[in-house]
């Protein structure tokens, strides 16, 4: 049989992460807490012997039923039973399991335990050195204490408490510190304590732990439903820009064919009517020459119109190199006065320092030359000027070439489609002039902007960053 397969969602993850890192917090909690509350406790206990010690030492020796001959000299001339009314009280507190009382020779002058009597049994000498000096002690022993047959203590953790007092004065400090009373108690009323208190702190770390992680699973949940939710919207969203950008594509790919077909139909069907008209007039050369020479014009018409669109597909390459700005814009100005016999002139204003770039002078002279061609059509007669300056874009160095013309401007809605493809307003123009001179610039990294010009005419900018 084939278990069901599950699948652990984030929520699910999220879930079972706060739940381990709930318990790891109350389990570590818990574990410092005891350690914390045990010594707390036993340090308070301590205060608790120390001043109950006090107060019998002190009473016994106002009753003068206790002073220093009764702890020092020969042990075996003490006094036992003197010593053992004065200390055995102290068996009636709650868990006391043994009792030893050393003198400042760290022998046990009287014990609970006749046996200890005369002995220097004890597991912490260092303890109670630093009782000799008047330090109250507290210790928490393990089960895994080493034993003493002679003290007939259980194998069970004990507490130990180490309390200097002093016959002369209120208070055991160093110097005057007459004995050590030496008390074991069993820590079982400790331990319930600990447990009970534990317990408490276990059950309100749990609740507040289940509470915090409820919330915060109910958060995270509808945090990630949402998530979910927008990620879904997100690539219906995608899926259908992509079919919108598709469905332009297509638009814009039958514009492009729509207008290569009206560019081509045109001088073809003048062939064609030519043609026709040749064929009458086979009996007439001079006619049939002078129809073959305008069957030739329209051929090359449609040829020019084939290689616009080639140079138009060219630029998608170049090569660019290291190249001086102000020769080559005055290389294409005058190439263009060459081949428009001079007018109307250009004049080009450039500044006194070199203008060294990276670029493909061949696809920027192209470009320059249309922005050039179009400022001389605007107005035949009208100067063009060109001037090549510096200029910052979006914080980029880079340098401005500037094509300005006194023609009568750009209309409001002609501006829109300047660089379209196939977009013109001339008759016998291809719309293909500013389109490939946006694409050759914006190839270099850099933008080609049209405006009108507050005192008339147009303004054409080429901006070319200084580093690609």
């Amino acid at each position: 049989m084939q278990l069901p397969y599950f699948r652990m969602t984030p929520p699910h993850v999220f879930a079972v992460s706060s739940v381990l890192l709930i318990v790891a917090t109350a389990v570590a909690t818990g574990a410092t807490q005891s350690s914390f509350f045990r010594q707390a406790i036993i340090d308070r206990e301590s205060v608790i012997v120390r001043d109950t010690v006090s107060a019998v030492v002190r009473e016994e020796a106002l009753e003068q039923r206790l002073s220093e001959s009764d702890l020092g000299g020969d042990v075996k001339a003490i006094d036992q039973e003197h010593l053992s009314h004065s200390f055995r009280p102290l068996e009636d507190l709650s868990g006391v399991l043994r009792i030893k009382l050393f003198n400042t020779d760290k022998t046990i002058v009287w014990s609970d335990e006749p046996r200890l009597i005369g002995t220097k049994s004890t597991s912490h000498p260092v303890d109670l050195e630093l009782a000799m000096k008047g330090e109250t002690r507290a210790l928490f022993n393990s089960a895994g204490r080493p034993l003493n047959d002679a003290e007939g203590l259980p194998h069970a953790p004990l507490i130990e408490f180490y309390v200097p007092f002093s016959l002369g004065t209120p208070n055991a400090a160093a110097g005057n510190v007459s004995g050590v009373l030496a008390l074991y108690r069993s820590p079982d009323e400790l331990n319930a304590t600990i447990r009970h208190g534990l317990l408490l702190l276990w059950l309100v770390t749990g609740l507040g732990g289940a509470v915090l992680s409820f919330s915060l699973y109910m958060l995270f949940q509808s945090v990630y439903h949402r998530q979910r939710e927008a990620e879904s919207r997100f690539l219906k969203l995608s899926t259908e820009h992509e079919r919108v950008i598709q469905v332009e594509k297509l638009s814009a790919l039958g514009q492009m064919v729509s207008e290569i077909a009206h560019q081509l139909n045109n001088p073809l069907v003048g062939v064609v009517n030519l043609a026709e008209l040749a064929q009458r007039e086979a009996h007439n050369p001079q006619r049939v020459r002078e129809l073959l020479g305008d069957v030739r014009n329209a051929g090359e018409h449609c040829r020019e119109f084939v290689q616009r669109m080639l140079q138009f597909n060219a630029v998608a390459t170049f090569q660019p190199q290291r190249t001086d700005l102000g020769g080559l814009v005055r290389e294409t100005i005058a190439f263009f006065q060459q081949s428009m016999s001079g007018r109307p002139a250009v004049t080009l204003e450039e500044p006194k320092h070199p203008c060294v770039l990276d670029v493909d002078p061949v696809l920027i002279r192209h470009a320059l030359f249309n922005l050039i061609h179009n400022a001389a059509l605007a107005e035949p007669g009208g100067p063009v000027v060109v001037s090549i300056a510096t200029g910052r874009r979006k914080g980029i160095a880079g340098f401005r070439i500037e094509v300005l013309d006194s023609g009568s401007g750009i209309r409001p809605e002609v501006a829109a489609k300047l660089f379209t493809p196939f977009f013109t307003t001339r008759p016998n123009g291809t719309g293909l002039g500013l389109s490939v001179a946006q694409q050759i610039v914006v190839q270099h990294g850099g933008s080609v902007t049209g405006e009108n010009r507050p005192e008339g005419g147009a303004r054409f900018v080429i901006w070319l960053p200084a580093s690609r």
